[in-house]
């Protein structure tokens, strides 16, 4: 089985542990993580199964939802005004150079870069909040600093590779295993937290 393959399968647990573990996290943030699970398996499924080839406009509507998703559920985590003041900003600038790609298509090979960045501003954001707070005595049974984890690993470790893709226009087997691996990962940080955390309080 290709490792292309085996991801679905992760991404498919990852849906139902998120569903399973709804009751335990009410909050705006991990609606739209489920949300955004949700639209990973999705997307992942509707390009693996019936637009393998011709899949570059569906992964610009991807991208839309991705991005939003994940700024919806950092906004939501960090309750510092200066913090969401420069989140809305960037949330801003992302979408008006999404929306710019439409017209202008050489900064579609831009907008899932920009987006990675902007998005680990606010996990970094979201961390040092943590930290700040009394929740960091007790942060390994928070189900949004294991979401965190996952996700700033994965788009970290990932932006090196988009910009090669995307920038410089390299592909290969190789590179593409390396972020399919990152990938797996990200969804067992995931699956980890849903599992191992307590039930947060409203």
């Amino acid at each position: 089985m290709l490792l292309k393959e085996i991801i679905i399968y992760f991404e498919f647990a990852t849906v139902l542990v998120a569903l399973f573990s709804y009751q335990k996290h009410k909050q705006l943030y991990f609606k739209c993580f489920v949300a955004y699970v949700l639209v990973v398996f999705g997307f992942e499924y509707l390009i693996g199964n019936f637009f393998e080839k011709d899949n570059q406009g569906i992964y610009n509507i991807y991208t839309f939802f991705e991005f939003n998703l994940v700024s919806i559920i950092y906004y939501n985590l960090n309750k510092e005004k200066l913090s969401r003041l420069i989140i809305s900003y960037l949330i801003g600038v992302f979408n008006c150079v999404y929306f710019l790609s439409f017209f202008f298509l050489i900064l579609q090979n831009y907008t899932v870069t920009i987006g990675a960045l902007i998005v680990s501003v606010f996990m970094i954001f979201y961390l040092k909040e943590l930290l700040n707070s009394d929740k960091i005595i007790e942060y390994k049974r928070e189900v949004s600093f294991w979401i965190t984890v996952g996700m700033l690993f994965y788009y970290l470790c990932t932006i090196p590779f988009l910009a090669l893709v995307y920038f410089i226009g390299l592909k290969g087997i190789f590179l593409f295993k390396i972020i399919n691996i990152i990938t797996i990962i990200t969804h067992l940080c995931f699956i980890f937290g849903l599992l191992w955390s307590k039930r947060t309080e409203n």
